[in-house]
C-alpha cells in the first residue's frame, strides 16, 4: 500500500515537471517569433479619382502672361564734338534739362582766336574788293583784278564760317528736354573727338514694348485699347496700341508690339515693367495658341 503511494507521488511530480518545461518552451518560441508586420496604410486617392473632383484645367486654355516694359521713345548718347578739355560739365545722373541748355563746354581759347583772325582777314578782303570796284568804275582796274578781289572776299567769308563752326562745337547743347540717364565723363577731363559724354532721354514720351502670340494679329490692330499694370508703382494705366513689328518670330510664333500710355504719370520711368491686359472681340479667347 505504501509502495503504491510513493509511485503515485513520483508520477505526479514527473507530470508537473513536464508541464513546467512545456510551458517554458512555448514562451521561448513565442518570444523568438517575429512581430507581425503592421497593416499597410491606405494611400489617398488622386484628385482625378476622387468622387466629384473637378478636372484640372489645361494650361493651353490659360490666358498668357504678357509682360511689358517701359522704354524711352527718344534716347541719345552725346559724344564729344571736338578734342579738348572740359571746362563745364554741370549735370549729374537723373538731372533734368531743357532744350537748348548747355550740357558741356570745352576750353575754346584757341578756336576763338582763330575765329577772330579769320574775321580780320575778311574785313581786309572786303576793303580790297570795294577798292577794286571803284577803280573798275573809273576804268583804271582790269576785269581780272576785280574778279580776283571778289573771289578773295568769298574765300575769307568761308574761312570765317568754318572757324565759327569750330567755336560752336566748344559748347554742347541739349537737342530736346529730358533727363540724364548716364554719365561717362567728368569735368576737367581731356577727351578725344567722339568720346561719349553722357546719355540723355526724353521721359515725357515713353513707349511700351511687349511680345504677344502671332495669332492675335487676326484682331490686334494699331489703336486697340489695353490696360497696363506697372509693378513698381502698383497702379493700372489705360494704354493704346501704336504699332506692330515688321516681322513674326516663326519659332515662338510671337510678334513684338508697341503701345503708349494715354496719360503718363511723372512717376513712370524707363525700365519699369508690368503686365498687359487686352480686350479682344467677342468670341475670341486670349490663348497662347489658337
Amino acid at each position: 500500500m505504501k509502495v503504491h503511494h510513493q509511485r503515485a507521488l513520483r508520477a505526479g511530480k514527473l507530470i508537473a515537471l513536464v508541464a513546467v518545461m512545456t510551458g517554458a518552451g512555448v514562451a521561448a518560441l513565442a518570444a523568438q517569433a517575429p512581430a507581425p508586420a503592421p497593416a499597410p496604410k491606405a494611400l489617398p486617392l488622386p484628385v482625378a479619382a476622387q468622387p466629384h473632383a473637378p478636372a484640372p484645367q489645361s494650361s493651353s486654355s490659360a490666358t498668357p502672361d504678357v509682360r511689358v516694359q517701359l522704354v524711352a521713345d527718344t534716347i541719345a548718347t552725346i559724344g564729344a564734338p571736338m578734342s579738348g578739355r572740359l571746362t563745364q560739365f554741370p549735370l549729374h545722373d537723373g538731372d533734368r534739362f531743357k532744350q537748348g541748355q548747355t550740357l558741356a563746354r570745352f576750353d575754346c581759347g584757341e578756336k576763338e582766336a582763330a575765329l577772330a583772325h579769320t574775321r580780320a582777314v575778311l574785313e581786309s578782303r572786303k576793303s580790297v574788293n570795294e577798292s577794286k570796284q571803284r577803280l573798275r568804275a573809273l576804268g583804271t582796274s582790269s576785269q581780272v583784278e576785280y574778279e580776283v578781289a571778289a573771289a578773295d572776299e568769298k574765300q575769307a567769308a568761308a574761312d570765317v564760317q568754318a572757324a565759327q563752326t569750330l567755336v560752336e562745337n566748344c559748347s554742347v547743347t541739349a537737342p530736346f528736354s529730358g533727363r540724364v540717364s548716364a554719365i561717362y565723363s567728368h569735368n576737367y577731363q581731356y577727351l578725344q573727338t567722339g568720346a561719349p559724354l553722357l546719355e540723355i532721354l526724353s521721359d515725357k514720351s515713353l513707349e511700351l514694348e511687349m511680345i504677344v502670340p502671332s495669332m492675335w494679329l487676326s484682331w490686334l490692330k494699331p489703336g486697340s485699347p489695353l490696360k497696363v499694370s506697372i509693378d513698381e508703382t502698383g497702379k493700372t494705366y489705360p494704354a493704346t496700341l501704336s504699332r506692330l513689328s515688321g516681322k513674326v518670330d516663326p519659332v515662338s510664333r510671337s510678334v513684338k508690339v508697341y503701345a503708349h500710355i494715354d496719360n503718363p504719370s511723372d512717376t513712370l520711368l524707363p525700365g519699369m515693367s508690368g503686365h498687359a491686359a487686352f480686350s479682344p472681340p467677342a468670341g475670341v479667347a486670349l490663348t497662347s495658341r489658337q
